[in-house]
């Protein structure tokens, strides 16, 4: 399963970023909106500073804009930009030019699975279904298997990967489904080193090493 870094705060992703593991950033107007900075500035930064996928929104809601939009953003870094564009009529039309155009695309915004169905029928390269907000719904999360199995179903080559999370329960639901990836903020990235029971384990480590009266070791 890849990991993508849901976020703006682009000094908090470098602190994350240098782990290694992740396979790119995802952002959306709301997220560079808390950046508290121009957009343009702060994807041509995270192009700049770090590796992977960068999944850059569309701010357009009119067909012909969007696919002007679309294809301005792409030329970016077209080897690393993947559009979003909300799920809507202008989505799903616009799918078509940018297959064309072979600039791939994320439909965002997912909440069912008649939703995925059209998206993967159209083309979309990624689908990305709202976690917490479903639940906010009383949407139950298992309906995201019924997505990817829609997907797998109908051998679309359509990627999912879920977004918008508030609780580690929730992630722990969307890690056990043979889904393409997750996408979370730095925050919750952080409360995986957070669990009182490896900061226990840590601590406990770390007396009993400095119990040991000879404790010669290796150079460092």
């Amino acid at each position: 399963m890849k990991l993508f870094i849901d976020d703006g705060n682009t000094e908090a992703i470098a602190g994350l970023f240098e782990l290694g593991i992740f396979s790119g950033i995802s952002t959306n107007p709301s997220i560079l909106k808390k950046s508290d900075r121009r957009p343009l500035e702060v994807v041509k930064e995270m192009l700049d500073r770090f590796a992977g996928a960068l999944f850059v929104q569309c701010a357009s809601s009119e067909y012909e804009d969007t696919i002007k939009e679309g294809v301005e953003i792409f030329k970016l870094a077209p080897e690393r930009i993947k559009l979003k564009i909300p799920f809507s009529r202008t989505g799903i039309k616009a799918l078509g030019e940018f297959g064309k155009l072979k600039i791939p695309v994320t439909i965002t915004g997912i909440f069912s699975v008649p939703q995925v169905l059209m998206a993967a029928e159209a083309g979309a390269d990624y689908v990305a279904p709202y976690a917490s907000r479903m639940e906010n719904l009383g949407i139950d999360l298992s309906v995201v298997e019924s997505m990817q199995r829609v997907i797998t179903n109908g051998a679309y080559s359509t990627k999912l990967i879920a977004a918008s999370f508030k609780t580690l329960t929730q992630i722990s639901k969307m890690a056990e489904l043979p889904i393409y990836g997750i996408s979370l903020p730095v925050a919750m990235y952080g409360e995986f080193f957070a669990h009182s029971g490896t900061l226990k384990a840590i601590d406990n480590f770390d007396a009993d090493w400095q119990s040991i009266e000879d404790r010669k070791w290796v150079s460092i």
